[in-house]
């Protein structure tokens, strides 16, 4: 069904672009549609308004660290967060960006710096702002009553290109076409640092700390462990052994093994935990196994799709879920196409 275009259907046209978009007889394209008109479709909002607000509130559920005492491990990245706060405190720029695994606690981080800073914190999804909804995240800023605000995009990566640009000129010289924006921290964080590398290199260089945050050890992971069971749990009892098994299982993320922590206290059972979550051995699963396996049957080297395909996983999942631990860890090295290396061959020898 074609809707014909009519000056009172769409008073923003001028009446001889409804003209020329109504002529038949005119060959149009995507580009010359778009030099004669710009369509603004926004997003849709929710009526919160009826609603009827529960009386049941939640059971605290989540623990987040309070101070940096309670914030372990990544010390290199703490110490810059003193930094930081010295030269927010002074007025000098002073934009973050970290890069890390997902589960490892970026948030955390940039909630807790901005509670250090004393600072109103505003949160936001990069894919969630657009040219037109950026406007109101400035105006968030700028009539904030607090004097301190920190702005934090996670998955800035998935920010569009034109927003980045924006971002540009406000992190910059916190102006944006002449109006002046309050000063205030922008925070951003992604796992995908390549991403900006390949398409926003001028936007990487307007942040003055370039923070990555690094594995967690062991020792690291007992102690999250530990601190979590006892700020949410503390009336579960726990085997210290079962907790050095987590900390061995999770592929030496927090988030997995806080995970199996809760997995723990329902069940009772950790090889019963193990078993649901599909854990074979080092954190490892029946998945990565799969991959271990389709390479050392294939005996050449393997392009990203091809393992993928072969496992039955979509690329990008295998990509950001599973190659990177594999990688990283020498089960598998890319050449640049992968291949399984002898440790791989090592654990499918000792799993037979």
């Amino acid at each position: 069904m074609r809707i014909k275009i009519t000056k009172e259907n769409s008073p923003e046209f001028s009446q001889d672009v409804i003209d020329w978009i109504n002529n038949p007889y005119i060959e149009k394209d995507s580009n010359s549609l778009a030099d004669k008109i710009r369509v603004i479709i926004e997003p849709s909002r929710v009526d919160t308004g009826n609603i009827t607000s529960s009386l049941i509130k939640p059971k605290r559920f989540e623990f987040r660290p309070q101070t940096w005492e309670q914030f372990i491990g990544q010390e290199i990245a703490k110490n810059r967060a003193k930094t930081i706060e010295k030269q927010f405190k002074r007025g000098m720029r002073s934009h973050v960006i970290l890069s890390a695994i997902r589960g490892h606690g970026k948030t955390s981080y940039i909630e807790l710096l901005a509670k250090t800073l004393g600072a109103k914190l505003i949160q936001k999804i990069g894919k969630q702002i657009d040219e037109i909804n950026i406007v109101d995240v400035i105006n968030e800023i700028n009539s904030s009553t607090n004097p301190n605000v920190v702005l934090f995009v996670d998955e800035i990566d998935s920010t569009d290109r034109k927003v980045i640009k924006i971002f540009n000129s406000i992190i910059e010289s916190f102006q944006i076409e002449g109006k002046q924006v309050r000063p205030f921290l922008f925070a951003c964080a992604t796992i995908n640092k390549g991403i900006l590398l390949k398409n926003n290199p001028d936007f990487l260089d307007r942040i003055q700390h370039h923070i990555s945050f690094s594995r967690y050890t062991n020792l690291n992971l007992e102690t999250i462990i530990n601190q979590y069971h006892q700020q949410l749990y503390s009336e579960e009892k726990i085997n210290p052994i079962d907790v050095e098994r987590i900390a061995l299982n999770c592929k030496y993320n927090p988030r997995t093994a806080i995970n199996l922590l809760e997995n723990l206290i329902v069940n009772e059972d950790l090889d019963k935990v193990f078993a649901d979550c599909d854990i074979i051995k080092d954190g490892l699963t029946s998945v990565d196994i799969k991959i271990l396996n389709t390479l050392n049957d294939h005996k050449k080297p393997m392009g990203s799709n091809a393992i993928a395909t072969r496992c039955g996983l979509p690329e990008p999942e295998y990509l950001r879920d599973y190659e990177p631990f594999l990688y990283e860890f020498v089960y598998i090295n890319r050449t640049p196409s992968r291949v399984i290396t002898e440790k791989g061959i090592k654990l499918l020898k000792e799993l037979k």
